[in-house]
């Protein structure tokens, strides 16, 4: 019940952030993610939605993915390759993947399919499994492909309004602003008194 309430709440901060970016923005609450979905006639709205969603209090990670239908492990590999073909020059390189569903394949044997044509057809510095430079992240659920195209890293923390609310005293030192800044993390909404104590100079 605490995760489902903390996940309504961060549902709804998500969209009174998005909606000053775009009124139609499409947010889909799941038990352990949330999806933004960015129309298809407004692609340049990606960097716009991550870069906001990356400034919510309650989120970890934003991970932007393009998504694809596929029917079989070669149909992956087909997606995969425009994407990743030209990145992988000259450098070391894995392939990731999470698999959810029912196929007649597992994880393992994507990652084997993709990062062995990947690294056969095109000139890199070979599969490295552990720190390579280039990581192919892949998510598979049912019959959709989600390739991971960028990962911005969240504030974390609890969803704004699941804690109580705190008065910050903003005396104009960096001390209150520090603070202010650590209780939004936690999750507490914050309201804000300013002590004038230089003057109008201050005060701007």
């Amino acid at each position: 019940p605490v995760r489902m309430r903390f996940t309504k709440m961060l549902e709804t901060n998500i969209r009174n952030v998005l909606k000053k970016v775009d009124e139609d923005a499409k947010v889909q609450r799941q038990w352990d993610r949330i999806w933004v979905k960015v129309p298809n006639d407004k692609p340049e709205l990606a960097q716009a939605f991550g870069e906001r969603l990356a400034c919510i209090p309650g989120i970890a990670h934003v991970v932007q993915v393009d998504e694809y239908s596929f029917t079989s492990v070669d149909d992956i590999y087909q997606q995969v390759l425009p994407v990743y073909r030209d990145q992988i020059a000259g450098k070391t390189f894995c392939v990731r993947v999470k698999r959810t569903g029912n196929h007649d394949f597992n994880s393992i044997e994507v990652e084997r399919y993709v990062g062995g044509g990947l690294n056969q057809n095109f000139p890199s510095n070979g599969v490295k499994l552990s720190h390579p430079d280039l990581q192919v992240n892949l998510q598979i659920e049912d019959d959709q492909l989600y390739l991971v195209t960028n990962i911005h890293k969240g504030l974390g923390g609890y969803p704004l309004s699941t804690q109580e609310d705190v008065l910050s005293l903003i005396s104009g030192g960096f001390d209150s602003g520090v603070a202010s800044y650590l209780f939004i993390k936690r999750g507490s909404r914050v309201h804000y008194c300013f002590f004038n104590l230089g003057g109008a100079a201050h005060e701007i």
